[in-house]
């Protein structure tokens, strides 16, 4: 007699059997490609792109490609070489100085239009050695001193000027001032030593302005920060030193705290401190024999002390001399500009009548 019960749990035990080692083959494969998944990882290489290739260990034979290392991964590092970019090539300054009779806005045009061929910049003259000031100033201490010359039409002139699209200097006579030496003797001008407490005259009856004194380097830098902020690209700074002519012998000079050399590099600091915010170049000019010397005794100049701390040095002089004066310039940064009469071959220049 057949036992169909012990048959059939057979046949079914056989069934379910091969169905197991049909599901290990196939977790063992699953595991398979996990493994070799990660081992392919780090000869996985990715392109600028964001596409990606296999790099195997044996496809590189000498080669000089460089490899990093990170976390186990084999990464290729791209080494790129940009070419140097030149320096931005440099625009001579070719600038013609106007009259002061051209601050008002027809006459600033007129003068516009009959610049010299080649002159890309435009120097105005808007404090004088009197102090006067030859622009409608808002400073009050200005006011006070009597040293507002200019007219609302000297405005309307400036920005005629400013908006031509040239270069525009503004030049601004610093510590020779008659006006705001007199309203202020005592806390701002170069005293006499045998009159206490009243100004010293130079042989034209001229004032000086004391860089010591802080209410006179305060003075000027209002004056520059009024200048700059009407849109000038640079303030020329003429008279930028003690007086050089005269009785020197009979100015007060016992309550000084500080060399000559020391005030005017202090009033330079000032200065590039108050107009920093415009963007303006602050420039100087000197004499050719204080850069070929080196210093003067008397103004207070010093080339080394002041050539550090001005953008260009502006010198009057003649066209023979200015091999001398750039050699002297040379170790500094600041650039020559010579003031001549007339333009010479090539170079740097400011062209004026006056110096």
């Amino acid at each position: 007699m057949r036992n169909t019960g012990t048959r059939g749990y057979l046949g079914y035990r056989g069934r379910r059997s091969a169905g197991r080692k049909w599901i290990v083959f196939a977790l063992v494969l699953i595991l398979l490609a996990a493994a070799a998944f990660l081992l392919a990882q780090q000869y996985i290489v990715y392109d600028m792109d964001g596409s990606y290739h296999f790099e195997l260990p044996w496809s590189h034979h000498g080669g000089t490609q460089q490899t990093s290392h990170h976390g186990g991964r084999q990464d290729l590092e791209i080494i790129i070489e940009r070419p140097e970019e030149p320096e931005p090539e440099k625009i001579p300054l070719h600038a013609q100085e106007l009259d002061a009779s051209a601050l008002t806005a027809d006459k600033m045009n007129a003068a516009l239009a009959a610049l010299p061929e080649g002159v890309n910049s435009v120097a105005v003259r808007l404090k004088t050695v009197k102090g006067e000031l030859l622009y409608p100033s808002q400073l009050a201490d200005a006011a006070e001193a009597k040293a507002v010359a200019g007219k609302d039409e000297a405005r309307a002139a400036i920005e005629t000027l400013t908006a031509s699209g040239r270069y525009t200097i503004a030049r601004l006579a610093m510590l020779h001032d008659s006006r705001y030496s007199f309203a202020h003797m005592v806390e701002a001008s170069i005293l006499q030593r045998n009159y206490k407490n009243y100004v010293w005259y130079a042989p034209d009856s001229s004032f000086y302005l004391a860089p010591e004194k802080e209410m006179a380097r305060q003075y000027l830098c209002n004056i520059a920060a009024e200048v700059a902020s009407m849109g000038f690209d640079e303030l020329l700074l003429d008279e930028f030193g003690y007086p050089t002519k005269g009785r020197l012998s009979n100015i007060f000079t016992d309550d000084r705290e500080m060399t000559m050399e020391a005030a005017l590099a202090l009033l330079a600091d000032n200065l590039r401190e108050t107009v920093s915010e415009y963007g303006v170049k602050l420039s100087l000019t000197m004499d050719e024999k204080t850069v070929l010397n080196g210093s003067d005794e008397k103004s207070g100049q010093n080339l080394a002390d002041l050539a550090i701390r001005f953008d260009r040095i502006y010198v009057p002089t003649t066209a023979d001399k200015i091999p001398a004066l750039e050699e002297a310039l040379a170790p500094y940064s600041a650039e020559l500009v010579p003031i001549l009469k007339t333009a010479p071959a090539e170079g740097d220049y400011l062209l004026t009548q006056g110096g």
